[in-house]
């Protein structure tokens, strides 16, 4: 009887060790039946003509190295043992228990444990009202509640089941575990002595003083303070809010992994989502990875994967062409990074930038840009230079640069739209289907819809050719409505590209139609040159006029009127009494080369500017009577 109580005593309490695999000694022979030695006590009395050994005072009873003591106790047949008040059960230095009472019952192998039971081995201490253990099936519970305490944390439920052979105790209904670190509260547990892991097999959350998570399966390892929550797994700090499949916890690391429909938000904004999200907790950083997007009150951010910085609010994109979207922008890569000491983003690999707002697209290869000031600095693209459409009046406008630069003001003009201010810089190149234009460098903005062109700026309208130091563009709505050709200014236009009619002067606004020039007007040092036609169209003369202003109007690049502001100078001379090439007013040039006609224009070398003198005029005018 020694025997097997010490055997059951042993397989009991090692459920509850630290770190410590329970060790069950066999009885040698279990259908034997066992016997109960009495060491001590102050009063023995025979009853039931000696089947029962009642023992009272000081009681001690032993089986090989577990001793028992209590106030009193009954021996049924060296089989039964009862014993009351201040029971103990102690075997060596290491284990001892405690209860009001304990039944054991040598043939059914079942010993029961009752009222304030405590069992003590190191650190670990079991209270509950009621213990049972089956030697036969090495299986231990309780059903009236029981608590477990080791160093700093506390684990109790309303059943618990240990499985001395699997080495496994099951805590199911009601089960709360608290710890220094954190709280946790289940339906089911089951604790892997020889793994060390506490495994949720029902719905679990996990409390501390900054976070809570929640899951329905999973697993947790004390030795190494990781985790795995999976089934509806949820991570909540703070306004941060995390969903995944599983996620993974690595505490000496602070790293979540959140895998399989990965989420995370924060506040009213901030949403991140990817088949793979980890979280750094000591950098406040997440890697997203596989169709990942991140949302704040700025931009939506997409891409294949993305680095975000919450700290700084920086990120790096790249694979899957990196998307990012704030409205009214959108901009596309290969890549994106963030540099937070300049507040900017760079997007490298065919970028994408759209102003949805504008109608406006760059395109380049290379880009830096801010969402919250719509600033855009394109470079590089094909050779090497970046490319802007936008739609005018439902017509499509490239242009071509060395570099464009973009700014979107917190402003709005007077329709509501956000106001935008372009400039674009070396070897500028302009293409629609009624305007052609190029220049060293340009400026745009949207308040005033002037389209300013700087250094050896040339205009083509038509069959016209506008140059002048400085050339500004007004439009009206989306459409070009006049043109300010100022210093060096000069318009040429030739229905014919054989005689040029030629208007000069200090400042010259040319105003134009649906199709072509209309009409320029000429101030200081107004100059003019044009051809007379008759009704048929055959030339009659050319005129050579100067005043201090005039206006000419014109059809078809052919002059119709000519109206003088002042007294003018000059005279029509025959057509055959004209040298052509002398009678061109200084600073001509027809520069047709140099015009952009088809998308291919805007790239490549820079044009050259024409030196050869144009053709000459055919003979049969020259001689012409």
């Amino acid at each position: 009887m020694r025997q097997i109580i010490s055997i059951w005593w042993v397989i009991l309490l090692s459920c509850f060790s630290t770190g410590l695999a329970a060790q069950v000694t066999e009885p040698e022979d279990s259908s034997a039946q066992q016997i109960v030695n009495i060491d001590n006590a102050n009063e023995l009395r025979l009853l039931n003509r000696g089947a029962v050994q009642r023992l009272i005072g000081e009681v001690e009873l032993s089986q090989d190295s577990i001793f028992m003591y209590c106030d009193s106790a009954e021996l049924v047949n060296e089989v039964q043992v009862y014993a009351y008040e201040n029971v103990i059960i102690q075997q060596g230095d290491s284990l001892a228990a405690f209860a009001n009472y304990l039944d054991y019952n040598a043939e059914s192998l079942l010993a029961l444990l009752r009222g304030e039971v405590v069992l003590k081995r190191g650190d670990t201490e079991l209270y509950t009202e009621r213990l049972d253990y089956d030697l036969s099936t090495k299986l231990a519970t309780y059903h009236t509640g029981g608590r477990i305490v080791n160093k700093e944390t506390e684990l109790s439920s309303r059943h618990g089941y240990y499985y001395a052979e699997e080495d496994l105790v099951f805590f199911r209904d009601s089960v709360v575990v608290i710890d220094e670190r954190f709280e946790m509260r289940a339906d089911t547990l089951r604790y892997d002595l020889a793994m060390e892991r506490v495994y949720f097999l029902g719905p679990t959350v996990i409390r501390t003083d900054t976070n809570r998570i929640y899951c329905e399966a999973g697993y947790y390892d004390v030795a190494l303070d990781q985790a795995v929550f999976s089934k509806n797994a949820q991570y909540k700090s703070g306004e941060r809010l995390a969903a995944a499949d599983t996620i993974r916890y690595f505490g000496p690391e602070e790293l979540y992994i959140l895998e399989g429909q990965a989420f995370v938000a924060e506040g009213e904004f901030q949403r991140a989502t990817a088949n793979r999200i980890s979280y750094f907790g000591a950098e406040d950083r997440y890697k997203l990875e596989g169709a990942a997007t991140v949302v704040d009150s700025n931009r939506t951010v997409t891409g294949d994967t993305i680095n975000y910085n919450a700290a700084v609010g920086s990120y790096a994109v790249a694979g899957g062409r990196p998307r990012v979207s704030s409205p009214p922008n959108i901009i596309l890569a290969d890549k994106m990074d963030y540099d937070p000491e300049l507040d900017l983003s760079i997007a490298t690999g065919a970028v994408i930038f759209r102003d949805t707002s504008a109608d406006l697209t760059i395109e380049a290869e290379n880009a830096r840009y801010n969402e919250a000031t719509g600033y855009v600095k394109a470079y590089g693209g094909r050779d090497n230079r970046p490319l802007l459409t936008a739609l005018l009046d439902q017509d499509t406008m490239w242009m071509a640069a060395d570099t464009l630069l973009s700014l979107q003001s917190d402003s709005v003009d007077a329709n509501g739209d956000t106001i935008r201010y372009l400039s674009a810089y070396h070897d500028v190149r302009i293409l629609k289907s009624d305007l052609q234009a190029v220049c060293d460098s340009l400026g745009f903005n949207t308040v005033d819809s002037i389209l300013t062109l700087y250094e050896d700026p040339i205009l083509w309208q038509d069959t016209s050719q506008l140059i002048g130091d400085t050339i500004s563009v007004f439009f009206k709505g989306q459409s070009p409505d006049k043109v300010r050709l100022q210093r060096n200014a000069m318009v040429i236009t030739t229905p014919d590209l054989i005689f040029f009619n030629q208007v000069k002067g200090k400042i010259i606004e040319a105003f134009f139609d649906s199709t072509s020039l209309s009409r320029t007007e000429v101030n200081g040092n107004a100059e003019a040159i044009y051809y007379v036609v008759d009704e048929e169209g055959a030339y009659v003369g050319v005129n050579k006029t100067a005043c201090s202003s005039m206006v000419l109007e014109f059809s078809e690049g052919a002059v119709t009127r000519i109206r003088f502001l002042s007294a003018p100078s000059g005279k029509m001379q025959p057509m055959q009494a004209v040298d052509h090439e002398a009678i061109k007013l200084e600073g001509f040039r027809w520069e047709i080369d140099r015009q952009p006609k088809t998308l291919d224009d805007l790239f490549g070398g820079r044009a050259v500017i024409i030196k050869e003198p144009l053709p000459a005029v055919p003979p049969e005018v020259r001689n012409e009577e």
